[in-house]
Parts: C-alpha cells; structure tokens; sequence
C-alpha cells in the first residue's frame, strides 16, 4: 500500500549526488566556551537616570549557534557583547534577541537577528540561492578557504585573517564583481600561499543550494488541528531534491494517508513547501521557523487548519545525515546519523503508535546494519557519493517485516580521504628515507584541489603506503571484511616505478601476501583489477577475511633516484 512513497524516494535520490559540505544548526559546544547555551553576561547598569537605584537591566542569555556554507572558520561575530572567531566547526555565540554580524578584516559580510543556523541566505535582505549578491558572498567566502577543498570546510587561515585586516569593503552586488576581487585574491595568495581562484556562480549557487538542503533534510513529527478533524503528521525531507513527502493520520483512523511532493523546499529565507494528496485533496503548505521546526496551515477542501512538525533525531555533529520511510506491517520514518567511525545512531518513529525508538548499529562499506530498542533488525544498502539508501526490516519475535528508502547528505567536514578511505599510512625500513611527506605518516594531501595519497621517498630496502579497508579492532589489527561480494577494484594512479599492491588476510603480516604488480605511470592511468589476480600469497585468498591493501615500494626509479606514487581514486566493487 505505501510501496509508492518508496519509489518516489529511491527514484529522486538517484537524480542527483549529494552536495559537499555538510549542514544543520548546532547545539554542540566550541571546547574554547564552557556551556555557552545558557551564560548569563553580567547585568549592565541602568542607563535612565529615573530607574530606581536596585534595579538593573535583565542578564542577556548567551546561545550559541553555527555559520554554514559548509562549516566555516575564522570569520569574526559581534552579537551584543558576544564577539569573537567562529571555530572548525563554524560554531558563534550571540546574545538572544539580538543581531548578529560577520565579518572578515576590513569586509563586512552582513547581520541578521541571531540563531541557532546562520547561511549567507540570512545575511542579504530577501536573500535567496538565485539573488546574486548571495551567490558573489558564497563565491567569495570558497575562494578564501586555505586549501581550496570545501568538503573539509571552509578554513580562513591565521595569516589571511591578519592580512584582511587591511582590506577595504566589498560590493557583493557590483556587475563588475569578478574584477574587483583581483586585488583581494592576489593578497590571499600572497598571505598563506594558497591557491585562491574564485568560483562561477554556477558552482556557488549548486553548493549553496546542497549546504541548504542538508541543512533542513530529515524527518519530522508533528499533528494538524482544526475544530473539526486532527491526527498525526510525518514529514520526509529528502536531502538531495528538496521534496517533502510523508504521512497524514486523521483521528479515528486505522490507516496513514500517503503525503507526495507539491512544491519543493524553497532556497530562501522561508524555506517553504508544499505537500499533500490528490485523492482526498489535502495540502499542507509550511515553512521552517528554524532547521528543526516546521510551522504552517492545512486544507481539505472547505476545511483549514495549522501544522506543527519537530525534528526526529538528526544529531547536529554528525559526519553525515541520511534518513528515510519505512512501510510493510507498520509505517514510520527513520532518521540515521553517521559519525567519523561509520557508527549509526539515529531514531525511528512509528506513524501509527506515534512513539519514536533509538536506533544504532554499523556502516561497513555500503553496508548498513541497525537495531532498534525493540529488536528491530534492519540491512540495507547506503552510498555516501550518490546519498541513496534502500534496505528491509524485520522483527522475528512480532512477525513482522517490510521495506525502508530514502536519501542522505554530507553534514559537516570531513578529513582528506580517497574514495571514502581516510587512514592512510606511510612505513619503511629504517635505511629508506622520506623525502614527500617530509614528516609524518599521512600522505593524504590535496593536488590541483583534490585529495590523493603521495608518498616519495629513497627506499632501502622497501617503503610502504597502506590503510585498513574499514578500520582497525581493539587489537589495533586492521578489521576483517569480507569482500566475496566484490569482483574488483579500479585504481587511477601515477608512479615513476612499478609497485607491488597487496591485498592482505586479517591478522597476517609476515610471509609472501596475494598480490599483483602496478606499471610505473608516467600519468595519471586508471585501471581495472580483477580480484581474482591477486596470487602468490602463503594460502588461497579468502575474500571474507581480508584487512587492507598495501602498496609495496621495493625499488628507486634509476634516474630520479627515489620511488614515487600518487593514488588518486580506489574504488572496490559493491563496497564503495
């Protein structure tokens, strides 16, 4: 009966990738302030000369809140007497009731009243995704970030602060916006001797409009009122296009009735949409009142009355943010919060009872495993690059079973990675030397603003660069995975020598390891790998337990005089 809805979901979530940058109003608190949602500034004395002489002005309640256009730090807020730097996380505080304004250096970006989630949208009266003052804001706050990769956030570094200072006022809305801020890139670059290259509007307006659906993606609970007819409401925001879809429950009925999509949430300042079905001719029209509440009016036919919906879930400091409807036996939405260690915790909330579950469990790859509180085992698949999750659900000990869809996006920064692969390590023998990275084991860097992994060193007798498939167990051991359902693996690499890669068992090291030999690459050269070619190791590989690949430097190339490789992209069939 609800299959419908699932469609629609899967469907639109295959429209389109998610959007960098990840996105929500913030409650989590900056460790420079100590519980700042709630510090009452000093009382200030009266300013009228008549107040009696007890008195005193009421203590100003200090919030805190975040700056999105993906998370962005180093811009400067003043909000009462609030003033300081928003941190990695993009997190301000501001006294309520009060403006608050941005800005960096000598520019002055623009103020709204203060709250918990602040875009550029908010700072540019009737601001909107399409008004051109917003998208030359969004422009210019990408052009500034120190290495020019937005999926990390926006960094200002110490040193282009210091040099803004000296910069004069900018006209966001000028026609000749892009030869103005020659001047400004110049210093940047200048500054920290980054790469400070201004974006199209069409690529502004796209990751303004991505940051804003993740900001309002999720699910909601709500009811709608009238004098005559209540019930219960479930709204599903889909992270990738906007649409809402959900569920309406009417008072003394047994079954939902299916909400789809009228009109998409709007990217301005309201933030509306529309919602309804056509058979009993209902809509609901709303708009946020912040990212976490709804409010608006319904009708069917001759009939009106107003909407309330809440926020299911949907922890503000998660990695990413995806969430879904679920239907068979019983009819709900799912909110799923993924943090840096793939755990999932999250809620899921049941139409009918109106009771909402914790939920929690594993992102293995692609693979998704929860457990609600009351037993609920759900398995599905969730892809991070496309934003699509689909999957089924079954309680044994209720007999009951079902399916589950819906969609998802990057929520805040996340660290280099290639492909999702984030734990990269360097290693060699103690006569090798490293030479890129000059110290350190990461080799995850940023080349021509994208990630890759580069390692350079002299090698004697051997170098190496690996990273774990998933993670590593308690015993610090790279994590057993099983692969049997992948087939191969595709690799764009450069090197100026072959290299051995090596896909290595759980919990075996010493010994020869299945493996096959990577071509030196003058170019960067994408090729596809059959697993099935890995060979030579001390038993048969076993694809259910495999650990990591490792990529073995075993000679210097004869007229550079060292080993170089670059790994650009590592994709393993159905895993990631």
């Amino acid at each position: 009966m609800y299959n419908k809805i699932a469609f629609i979901l899967i469907s639109s979530s295959m429209l389109a990738a998610c959007g960098g940058g990840g996105n929500t109003n913030s409650t989590s608190k900056p460790s420079s302030v100590a519980n700042v949602s709630s510090i009452p500034a000093p009382s200030s004395t009266p300013t009228s000369s008549s107040a009696p002489a007890a008195s005193s002005t009421a203590a100003a309640i200090v919030l805190q809140g975040q700056f999105k256009d993906t998370s962005i730090s180093g811009v400067r807020f003043v909000s009462g007497a609030q003033t300081g730097m928003t941190n990695s996380t993009g997190i301000f505080t501001y006294e309520q009731g009060k403006s608050i304004s941005f800005s960096i250096g000598g520019i002055t970006l623009g103020s709204t009243l203060g709250k918990p989630l602040i875009t550029p949208i908010d700072l540019v009266e009737n601001g909107s995704s399409t008004h051109q003052t917003v998208q030359n804001m969004v422009r210019f706050l990408l052009m500034l970030d120190a290495d020019a990769y937005s999926e990390n956030g926006i960094q200002l570094s110490t040193a282009l602060q210091t040099a803004a200072n000296n910069w004069t006022q900018i006209d966001f809305s000028a026609p000749m916006f892009e030869q103005n801020m020659t001047t400004i890139m110049t210093a940047a670059s200048a500054a920290d001797g980054g790469t400070h290259q201004l974006p199209d509007t069409t690529d502004a307006k796209e990751h303004l409009e991505a940051t804003h659906l993740c900001n309002y993606s999720g699910i909601y609970q709500g009811t709608f009122t009238a004098d005559n007819s209540n019930g219960k409401l479930a709204f599903f925001v889909n992270a990738l296009n906007g649409e809402v879809n959900g569920f309406a429950l009417p008072e003394n009925t047994l079954e939902p009735t299916e909400l789809s999509a009228i009109t998409p949430l709007q990217y301005n300042q309201t933030a509306a949409f529309e919602t309804g079905n056509s058979s009993d001719k209902s809509s609901y029209n709303a708009q946020f009142i912040s990212a976490n509440d709804i409010t608006g009016t319904w009708k069917k036919e001759t009939r009106s009355g107003s909407v309330s919906a809440t926020r299911v879930g949907g922890a503000s400091n998660a990695v990413y943010r995806f969430s879904a409807s679920f239907n068979g036996n019983n009819t709900g939405l799912l909110s799923i919060d993924i943090d840096a260690a793939n755990k999932v915790t999250g809620s899921a909330y049941n139409l009918k009872t109106h009771e909402t579950q914790t939920l929690g469990g594993q992102l293995t790859g692609p693979w998704l495993t929860i457990a609600t509180a009351d037993k609920t085992q759900l398995q599905g698949l969730l892809g991070i690059e496309s934003g699509l999750l689909v999957g089924t659900w079954v309680n044994t000990t209720k007999g009951t079973s079902g399916n589950f869809s819906g969609s998802g996006c990057q929520l805040n920064p996340v660290s280099l990675s290639i492909n999702g692969f984030r734990n990269w390590k360097l290693g060699s023998n103690t006569g090798s030397k490293q030479l890129i990275p000059a110290t350190g084991t990461d080799p995850l860097v940023l080349l021509d603003s994208t990630p890759v992994a580069m390692v350079r060193m002299t090698v004697a007798p051997w170098g190496e660069m690996s990273f774990p498939i998933t993670g590593f167990d308690k015993a610090g051991e790279a994590e057993s995975v099983d692969l049997s359902n992948s087939s191969f693996i595709d690799i764009t690499y450069q090197s100026n020598q072959s290299v051995n890669l090596q896909l290595r068992q759980y919990a075996v090291h010493g010994g020869t390891h299945n493996q096959i030999t990577l071509p030196a690459a003058t170019e960067f050269t994408s090729v596809r790998i059959p697993l099935s070619n890995f060979v030579g190791g001390l038993t048969p590989l076993d694809l259910t337990k495999v650990a990591k690949f490792n990529f073995a430097l075993l000679s210097n190339n004869a007229n550079d005089g060292y080993a170089e490789l670059i790994v650009k992209r590592f994709k393993i069939d159905n895993f990631n």
